[in-house]
């Protein structure tokens, strides 16, 4: 009896510590810095500062880790497990976990014994319909498979201009005093006061690439040329700058449609 009882005592530990440990991970995980320099040869994908893991209430996740990718994630012993809709599994050793800091081998199948240090943040958005980081608000991260047709391309601007609708809003919501704007991909140069777009041969690759061809970039550059030229934003009277931004981005939403 004595033994039966510590033994169901012992499974409890380890059910309560898988438990809580997915809860310490169930949040948007922001890379920071890697502690270990990068030596030639290494495989783990190379981060700045807006790449993230959304890990997510019910075994979802999101990943901007070099490239967008989604799907189911888990956790097995140390190890996180990410398996991507379309693509192969990640296994990522974790090192270190508590409340606030995450850090990570991301690669431990190679002979490069790298740390990645992540920062935890919570999501107070609901996941796909406003939260920054989901599926529904970074299609346009998806790298068009064919040609696209016009509305398609207005189609992959409106979904970026909604991606920095609710990331200044998931800002606002998450009380942050700064945001990230210069390290994100886009056409748009970021201003603490408004937003311009660059010369077409000034896109970042990772902006760039998701288009289909070189006609259609242009295509995009033309309608957010046309729209900034002929459809004004209003910027509310706020002292809110990310207020101001959340704003900005909704009218550009809609503004966007009517670029000829």
């Amino acid at each position: 009896m004595r033994l039966l009882s510590t033994f169901i005592l012992a499974c409890t530990l380890i059910l309560s510590g898988c438990g809580g440990r997915e809860g310490l991970l169930t949040k948007v995980w922001f890379y920071t810095y890697e502690s270990k320099a990068r030596v030639a040869g290494s495989t783990d994908p190379e981060l700045n500062p807006v790449c993230f893991i959304n890990l997510q209430p019910k075994g979802k996740y999101t990943a901007n880790l070099g490239a967008f990718e989604y799907g189911a994630w888990s956790v097995e012993d140390k190890l996180l497990v990410l398996k991507p809709g379309d693509g192969k599994t990640r296994k990522i050793l974790m090192k270190k976990l508590t409340d606030e800091e995450l850090v990570v081998d991301l690669d431990p199948t190679n002979q490069f014994n790298s740390s990645s240090s992540f920062e935890g943040t919570k999501n107070p958005l609901k996941e796909e319909e406003e939260s920054p980081f989901s599926y529904a608000n970074n299609k346009w991260r998806i790298k068009a498979s064919h040609k696209e047709s016009p509305q398609q391309i207005t189609d992959r601007l409106v979904n970026h201009f909604r991606y920095w609708e609710q990331y200044f809003r998931w800002g606002i919501e998450s009380d942050k005093k700064t945001l990230d704007v210069r390290s994100h991909p886009s056409p748009l140069k970021m201003y603490g006061n408004g937003f311009a777009l660059m010369p077409i041969d000034q896109w970042p690759e990772e902006w760039s690439r998701n288009f289909y061809d070189d006609a259609d970039r242009q295509v995009a550059f033309d309608k957010i040329r046309w729209t900034l030229r002929n459809k004004s934003v209003k910027w509310p009277e706020t002292g809110h700058k990310f207020k101001q931004f959340v704003s900005a981005f909704s009218q550009m939403q809609e503004n966007i449609r009517y670029a000829e």
